[in-house]
């Protein structure tokens, strides 16, 4: 039987084996030369865990608040677009677990699956029924349909709103290319 994952290195060689090519080199490669994927992986690789020493420990929590939300812990999950591509739940699996974990979860706006289903996953997850999510949002240069789906978001539940001031765009990706 196979080993689960347990670090990002077997998460990327099981996405390997399981995902269609074109969905894995969307998530693995970057913009032409890669610089800021490798800059953004060499600043995780700095992140170190500092451990406390002779310190009680016997009431140790990673509980913190957010926008004065209790969550458990300060590690929250950001918009990411089009979950579905690497799983069929896509955003509502994302959505579940973060209820579930009672972190933030941040909902693309380019997403596979509807604000309200997303939300009603988290709902059906959550210990509570009130999860901590938030909307990520393009303003798009149709206002009305920007406000209506700022409506829809608030109607679903959701408790914030990131406004993303720059504009997707694919860059020319040289491993698709190859």
């Amino acid at each position: 039987m196979a080993h689960l994952p347990t670090c990002l290195d077997d998460f990327e060689k099981h996405a390997w084996k399981v995902l269609p090519p074109a969905h894995f080199g969307y998530y693995y490669s970057g913009a032409d030369a890669e610089t800021t994927l490798a800059r953004n992986k060499a600043a995780y690789d700095r992140l170190l865990i500092r451990p406390k020493i002779l310190v009680d420990v016997s009431r140790v929590t990673t509980e913190t608040t957010i926008l004065g939300q209790k969550i458990s812990t300060p590690i929250c999950v950001a918009p990411t677009a089009f979950q579905g591509m690497a799983h069929e739940d896509g955003e509502k699996a994302t959505a579940r677990a973060c209820a579930f974990a009672k972190t933030v979860y941040c909902m693309a706006t380019y997403s596979n699956t509807s604000i309200e289903d997303a939300y009603k996953a988290a709902q059906a997850a959550s210990k509570d029924g009130d999860p901590m999510h938030w909307f990520q949002l393009y303003v798009e240069t149709d206002r009305d349909g920007t406000k209506k789906l700022v409506q829809r978001a608030e109607k679903a539940g959701y408790k914030a709103l990131v406004i993303t001031v720059d504009r997707p765009r694919l860059g020319r990706r040289l491993a698709d290319l190859r």
